[in-house]
């Protein structure tokens, strides 16, 4: 390699790393209030680091064709080649950059590889095509950033052979060995790196998506932990016992809602919402005040919600290496019972993993975009509307022989927000984008109900609503903290009003079906991460870019490593003493979730 050509690629990376600086004060407008302007250029100058180890990762192939370049410096043919292949592998991860600016709201972290294993080809083009017209100056920063990056066409013609060819390559391979380790530190740069500079939390801002998704792929299993020789069962046990009394066999319908912060509904904020409905609901049935969401993704709602599976290491569990191992549902348990079990999504077959996972977790049926079968409904986006699947859920389970347990998993209240053109100008659109999406599901709910009610299984119904995860767009102050992006609608109605009320324990989705068992009398022991809302214990478990979250009436519990802070506060500054019993049960979950995991053990035999 000449010294022609190292400066040739030098500028190349240059302007890259000028495109990813862009994309990163792009990212900080984003999401980031402007009275945190004082942290944009430490993060800035830091992540230059992290950019520069991503874009040698990525251009070892033009590297390694600059090197041959030398060799036949004279071809146009090869030079075209080499272009080629420079834009074909740095355009498609500015896209994902950029695209990352936007969804960083709803994931608060940047994507990693698993992006790439629940997302279909079809949500893809669905999704990236709301997302270039919603977004719009994204997408105008994006061509611009290609179309300055295809003016970049320049290869040097060597004519003569330097006798310093052997010194330049071997001088440039160090400087991209070094530059791909992030420097001359014992190990090369991970994620968890960012913000050792510059003293940061702002790790996101410093961190670009190519890196993380580099960094993530075949990443490390989950560690076994040994904090206790054993569990004391009384303070954390995921065996339940069987219930003393008779097995009821009521109908089961769970509804998960798309995207229903707690923040939507009116129900918790003395009236003010989007969700006339849901209030309703809310007035007569059992209420749970203090509930919230294990993940902050759809994928991780499902496990939570029907098989009491939380995500508590960094992959979702639905396209993790423990995918396939054997657990424990309430399809399963109640399959065993008789029911017939049921799975309701509107988008396309494989959407986020759905399909598979109902299958695994043993749902008989699975109905969705295809079952549906009338493309007049479709968002053409995601899937079917809502309100016509709703009606379409309730005529199905009209058909279904009793006991059932279904589940239903909304769909219009997720980004684009899409709502029928009919119903357009009708709901309150808020302050966000969102809100008027929300109004017009909170409808979908209301003419189910009204359909279900003229129907002979509504009597013998428990129904319980709740939903998959917060939204990423906040209005109210109270919930623009760490711990409101968690906290989520949870209720628990049956027509004849036997239940009503609140309960102020704080309670999660991973409860859910422990909760459920208790009030149908479930009389044989089970397994479940979770615990019945109906016990006096009181805590919620998440887990969130190598930290762990518990939430107890002591205080909320972060865990990152084995440092262990608890605050009095939703915003997590006001730090206070950690008491001996939080970091006991938190360690007593980790240890029996990594292991069990681990061992394949989390069932036992329903049979």
């Amino acid at each position: 390699m000449a010294v022609q050509h190292l400066i040739c690629f030098l500028k190349r990376l240059l302007l890259l790393c000028a495109i990813y600086g862009l994309s990163r004060w792009s990212f900080f407008l984003y999401n980031f209030d402007s009275s945190q302007g004082h942290v944009l250029l430490p993060s800035m100058l830091e992540g230059l680091r992290f950019d520069i180890s991503a874009l040698l990762y990525i251009n070892l192939p033009f590297c390694a064709l600059l090197i041959f370049h030398f060799f036949w410096a004279k071809s146009n043919s090869f030079k075209r080649l080499i272009n080629i292949i420079f834009y074909s592998i740095n355009i498609p991860f500015i896209l994902l950059n950029n695209i990352d600016i936007a969804f960083y709201a709803f994931n608060l972290k940047r994507s990693t590889i698993d992006l790439f294993s629940f997302i279909t080809y079809a949500d893809f083009k669905n999704v990236y095509s709301s997302y270039v017209i919603d977004y719009w100056p994204l997408s105008l920063l994006s061509v611009f950033q290609i179309v300055i990056l295809l003016s970049f066409k320049y290869l040097p013609n060597v004519s003569k052979r330097s006798p310093f060819a052997l010194i330049t390559l071997l001088v440039s391979v160090t400087l991209v060995i070094y530059g791909m380790r992030g420097g001359t530190q014992l190990k090369p740069i991970k994620p968890i790196h960012a913000g050792t500079l510059s003293h940061s939390d702002h790790t996101d801002l410093i961190l670009n998506t190519p890196f993380s998704m580099l960094h993530s792929y075949n990443q490390q299993t989950i560690p076994p932990l040994s904090y206790f020789d054993s569990i004391d069962t009384t303070l954390y046990s995921p065996i339940h016992s069987a219930h003393p009394s008779t097995f009821q066999k009521d109908n089961v319908v769970i509804i998960i809602l798309e995207s229903f912060s707690k923040e939507f509904v009116g129900y918790h904020n003395n009236g003010n919402g989007y969700t006339p409905f849901l209030d309703s609901l809310m007035s007569t049935g059992l209420v749970l005040e203090n509930a919230y969401a294990n993940g902050l993704r759809s994928i991780e709602a499902l496990p939570a919600i029907t098989a009491s599976l939380p995500s508590l290491f960094e992959e979702p569990l639905i396209t993790s290496s423990y995918a396939n191992n054997s657990f424990s549902s309430i399809a399963k348990l109640l399959n065993n019972e008789g029911y017939k079990t049921s799975f309701f999504h509107g988008g396309e077959r494989g959407t986020m993993g759905f399909y598979e996972f109902s299958k695994k977790a043993d749902f008989e049926t699975y109905y969705g975009k295809e079952e549906y079968n009338n493309s007049a409904d479709d968002d053409n986006s995601w899937g079917i509307y809502d309100e016509p699947f709703f009606q379409f859920f309730a005529q199905t389970l009209n058909q279904t022989k009793e006991p059932f347990l279904s589940v239903l998993f909304s769909l219009t209240s997720h980004p684009p927000y899409k709502i029928p053109d009919a119903y357009l100008n009708t709901f309150d659109k808020g302050e966000l984008l969102i809100h008027e999406s929300i109004g017009y599901s909170d409808m979908a709910l209301k003419e189910f109900f009204m359909t279900a009610q003229q129907m002979d299984w509504f009597e013998n119904t428990l129904f319980v609503i709740t939903a998959d995860h917060t939204s990423g767009l906040s209005h109210e102050s109270d919930y623009k903290n760490k711990i409101g992006r968690y906290s989520i609608p949870l209720v628990f109605w049956k027509a004849d009003g036997s239940l009503n009320g609140s309960i102020d324990r704080i309670s999660q989705q991973i409860d859910i079906v422990p909760s459920i068992m208790d009030l149908l009398s479930y009389d044989k022991d089970f397994f479940s991460f979770g615990k019945s809302v109906f016990d006096k214990e009181s805590w919620s478990v998440a887990f969130l870019k190598g930290q762990y979250l518990l939430i107890n009436d002591e205080g909320f519990l972060t865990n990152t490593k084995e440092n262990y802070i608890t605050y009095r506060d939703k915003a997590l500054k006001e730090a206070v003493e950690t008491s001996d019993s939080m970091i006991q049960l938190l360690q007593s979950i980790k240890q029996e979730f990594n292991n069990r995991m681990l061992r394949n053990q989390i069932r036992i035999n329903e049979n």
